[in-house]
Formats: structure tokens, C-alpha cells, sequence
């Protein structure tokens, strides 16, 4: 009789946790875009923010923008790539000139982080650019792999993205 019920305890747990894995699964498989950007939003205010400012209105004279950044609505790869790689020297944004320097996240950051918050800031502020996917950051991050420095405008605007 207890290897009955051992068996039936059993079975129970066994479908319990495939029950449970299954309904996680389908979540955030399904996951909504409201909780993609709280994600992104988590992202921002943990390595963002210093510089960019809950507002996305960055610090005056030092660091530029996001909120109106062609920068950050424009080209999704040249985004992608400041992010996991880094920016430095002068960069215009909103007509006025920054010249400052934006570590690169990529050593710090999973895909689907960059993603999350490269989607955040797209939406944010008045932004309408569309999201960033996990996938897209992999292969940009695959492409720029032998890199050790950060872009420069320059090198960005000579990037020729298929």
C-alpha cells in the first residue's frame, strides 16, 4: 500500500512541475510587450540612468539625449552596436555636438537585456521607433566580436548592415 501511494505522490509532483514549466514557458514565450518594457525600463535605471537621466534628456554639455535621438529611433543596428560596444568622441544629437565617451554593455549585458532596453529607450520619451529583437542583437554582437574598442561616428557611418 505505501508503494501506491508512493507511485501516486509521485506521478502527482511529476505532472505538478511539467504543469508548472509548461505555464512558465507559454509566459514568456507570450510575454507582452508592457513587460518587455518594464524590463527595459529595469535595464535603464540600473545602467542608464547616471547618464541619460529618468527623463531620457541626458546632462547638458556632457551626455546627449535620448529622448528625440535620431540616434535612437534611426538605424536599429548602429543603436545596437553604441550599446553593446560603446561610443566615443563627438556625436550630434538634436544639433547639438556631445564629446564625451559610452562604455560599451555588450561584457555586462545578455542579448535579451540590450534588446529590452534598446526597445525601451525606442518607446520612450516620445520615441516611436519600433523594438529590438534578442535575436538581432546576437547578430550584431556576432559581427562585431573582434572588436575591443568603442565606435566613433565615423566607423558607424561607414558600417553596412545587410
Amino acid at each position: 500500500m505505501n508503494q501506491v501511494r508512493t507511485f501516486r505522490l509521485a506521478i502527482a509532483v511529476v505532472v505538478g512541475v511539467v504543469s508548472a514549466t509548461s505555464t512558465a514557458g507559454a509566459q514568456s514565450a507570450t510575454k507582452k510587450p508592457a513587460a518587455a518594457a518594464a524590463d527595459g525600463q529595469k535595464v535603464f535605471t540600473t545602467t542608464c540612468v547616471v547618464c541619460h537621466q529618468l527623463d531620457g534628456a541626458g546632462k547638458e554639455g556632457l551626455y546627449p539625449p535620448l529622448a528625440g535621438s535620431e540616434w535612437v529611433q534611426g538605424d536599429e543596428n548602429k543603436l545596437i552596436r553604441i550599446i553593446v560596444g560603446g561610443l566615443s568622441g563627438p556625436v550630434e544629437v538634436a544639433g547639438e555636438t556631445f564629446n564625451s565617451a559610452m562604455p560599451g554593455w555588450g561584457p555586462v549585458l545578455e542579448d535579451k537585456d540590450i534588446a529590452a532596453v534598446a526597445t525601451y529607450i525606442r518607446s520612450s520619451w516620445g520615441n516611436k521607433a519600433g523594438p529590438i529583437t534578442e535575436s538581432k542583437v546576437k547578430s550584431i554582437r556576432a559581427a562585431m566580436s573582434s572588436r575591443k574598442t568603442p565606435w566613433t561616428i565615423t566607423e558607424l557611418s561607414a558600417v553596412k548592415d545587410t
